[in-house]
């Protein structure tokens, strides 16, 4: 009678053993899962534009996808010209600097593209109410800043400077402190913001490797600064 007893208390053990060691493995994953940073839930914005009118709307770029130094870079943006005036498409900047350390421009009589706090104006005009892909391409190593507008280069100049500051800010649409006064202000639709760190040829579609037009990437000032579209070029009725 006491054998029986001690094999079952010995039995009843290494079956509790059994069930700890089958049940190690999922805890450790459960805990591993807790432990770890959330990752941000993002999609590509294939039918969705940005809405930008004046001063009152715009995009920014969330700390999660800080810029890094590029010695070489593309940046392409797609933009439609809704209502006439002054816009921006995009600026970036380092910390306090007054100017844009990169970015774009336009009004009803040129374009303008933005280097390291310098303004280079392009005479170039887009036709308002058709989108235009406008890219600004950056090269270190061979000295030049270049802006080429569907598919065309437009213009290359020499640009003897060092890199773009990295860890800046990115905002797409004008910003409040920077609106000219006076002026009037234009609204503008821009689809298919993305970086590259080269300066290649990339497709019509294809998401930037550096900064995507992924939601991940982007906050909003309020929901009317997006706008869903499914007859944009990467939307549904064109896949």
């Amino acid at each position: 009678m006491l054998l029986k007893s001690i094999r079952r208390m010995y039995g009843l053990g290494f079956e509790r053993q059994r069930r700890w060691t089958h049940s190690l493995p999922l805890l450790i994953w459960l805990w591993l899962l807790a432990a770890s940073p959330p990752k941000a839930v993002g999609y590509f914005l294939a039918d969705t534009k940005a809405v930008l009118n004046g001063c009152e709307n715009h995009w920014t770029l969330q700390d999660r996808a800080a810029m890094p130094l590029l010695f070489q870079m593309t940046v392409c943006v797609d933009i439609r010209v809704v209502a006439p005036g002054a816009w921006v498409a995009f600026s970036y900047s380092s910390v306090h600097a007054p100017r844009p350390e990169l970015g774009l421009e336009g009004d009803d009589h040129a374009l303008y593209g933005w280097l390291l706090r310098v303004r280079h104006r392009f005479p170039l005009q887009l036709s308002p109410q058709h989108w235009h892909r406008v890219c600004l391409r950056r090269d270190v190593r061979r000295n030049t800043f270049s802006l080429e507008v569907d598919g065309n280069l437009v213009a290359e100049r020499t640009v003897i400077a060092r890199a773009i500051p990295p860890s800046g800010t990115l905002w797409l649409g004008c910003r409040p402190r920077d609106r000219p006064p006076g002026a009037v202000l234009g609204k503008v639709e821009l689809y298919l913001f993305r970086m590259w760190g080269d300066v290649g040829d990339h497709g019509l579609c294809e998401d930037g490797t550096v900064i995507g037009w992924n939601a991940k990437f982007w906050g909003m000032t309020s929901p009317e600064a997006k706008q869903r579209d499914p007859y944009l070029m990467c939307g549904e009725t064109h896949i």
